[in-house]
């Protein structure tokens, strides 16, 4: 799906700016007639657009959780769907909440689907929470999906939370060191080296090899290389095709201390996804589409589409994950067992539970591996340092001893 930016004309005789998600430019038109909008201009967001479109903002998944939630209690209390959303957008301080709640409120207002009004913001909105959302309407109990919702999206975001908690100390340590270093080898080192400058003989090879790495970071080489990095990153961002993701994916997920992490939470999504969609009568094959679709990793999620369209075929679902060497053994028997005691989305939630729990007692002992390695590290190099620039000065004692 392609994203387009609009210009059109309500009903009120007022202009409208936005950007809608469609297949082709001609589905987006009709898209727009069908909101009861005049089209003025379409047009797809190019590569130079997507410039802008990395900065462009989005709820973010707090904030997210906090909407689901508000949006969830007020339906419940009887209050309609699209003066629930006004609520919110006038209350909330938060300006991506109000902007796309009054904007949400006034698309109910003419008379769209809240499913439809929600694509308009494919960026805050993913294809799980539109299905959910969805099946809400189809079965008459927005409320209570919406919490199950929220309750969903709360748990991704204490989990990433906590990833984010524990990275803070080690990352203020390293931020540390780096500029302590880095304040030494600008300002310490060439100071001290410049009493050597008049000696008539050799520095030890440590001490030359800190002289050639001050003056290289001291020298304009330095900013070249910052600057050539952030701008590969950029042209990355911008540019780098699905195929370039796949390969650096497959080799992540191939390393040992990163094939656990990645692995189970990505499966964690997944599993817990499938589940969701299933306990609300998602087909299954549109649950397995959309839940694949929620791995972050490529090349999993590669390997989940081929195995999993399999399914599509008549084949039981335990029996294409056992396909994706990935997937965990637990999982897969977890599934099995499901499918012939027909409490699928049980299992499911047992498996995406199972997951976290590895997820976060690897994560915690990562972290509390990580801080002590950091410490002895920079230790490390700090003491280099200073060895590196006491061995002359050990060095000319030694020769005036023996002078």
């Amino acid at each position: 799906m392609a994203a387009f930016d609009y210009e059109a004309i309500n009903l009120d005789g007022k202009k409208e700016k936005g950007i809608i998600a469609s297949d082709s430019l001609k589905t987006a038109r009709r898209e727009l007639r069908n909101r009861r909008l005049a089209p003025v201009r379409v047009s797809e967001v190019s590569s130079k657009n997507k410039l802008f479109r990395i900065f462009e903002r989005k709820i973010s998944l707090k904030n997210l959780v906090i909407f689901t939630r508000q949006l969830s209690a007020l339906t419940s209390g009887g209050v309609s769907l699209d003066r629930a959303l006004r609520v919110i957008g006038e209350q909330s301080t938060n300006t991506q909440v109000k902007e796309h709640s009054l904007t949400l409120a006034s698309r109910i207002e003419e008379g769209f689907s809240f499913t439809e009004a929600l694509k308009e913001f494919p960026q805050s909105f993913d294809r799980l929470y539109i299905s959910l959302v969805s099946a809400g309407e189809r079965a008459g109990d927005m409320s209570g999906i919406l919490e199950k919702t929220a309750s969903y999206l709360e748990r991704r975001s204490k989990i990433q939370q906590d990833i984010t908690g524990a990275l803070i100390y080690p990352a203020v340590l390293i931020c540390l060191a780096f500029i302590i270093v880095g304040l030494m080898l600008i300002f310490v080192v060439p100071s001290v080296v410049s009493q050597f400058e008049n000696l008539n003989q050799e520095l030890p090879l440590l001490t030359r090899l800190l002289i050639g790495l001050s003056e290289f970071i001291s020298g304009p080489a330095i900013w070249l290389i910052t600057i050539l990095i952030f701008s590969f990153i950029l042209l990355f961002k911008l540019f780098g095709s699905k195929k370039v993701y796949s390969i650096i994916d497959r080799y992540l997920i191939k390393i040992p201390v990163l094939k656990g992490f990645l692995i189970n939470a990505n499966l964690a999504r997944f599993t817990s996804c499938l589940s969701i969609l299933r306990n609300n009568d998602i087909p299954i094959v549109q649950a397995i589409e959309i839940s694949t679709a929620t791995v972050s990793n490529s090349y999993l999620r590669k390997n989940l589409e081929e195995s999993l369209i399999k399914v599509t075929e008549g084949d039981s679902l335990a029996n294409s994950l056992s396909k994706v060497v990935e997937v965990p053994p637990l999982v897969t028997q977890l599934v099995d067992s499901g499918e012939r005691s027909g409490e699928l989305e049980s299992m499911l939630s047992k498996a995406a539970e199972f997951l976290d729990l590895e997820f976060q007692q690897s994560t915690k002992i990562a972290m509390n591996l990580l801080e002590p390695m950091v410490v002895i590290i920079m230790g490390g190099i700090v003491a280099g340092i200073v060895i590196a620039v006491l061995l002359p000065l050990i060095q000319m004692n030694n020769l005036s001893l023996i002078g």
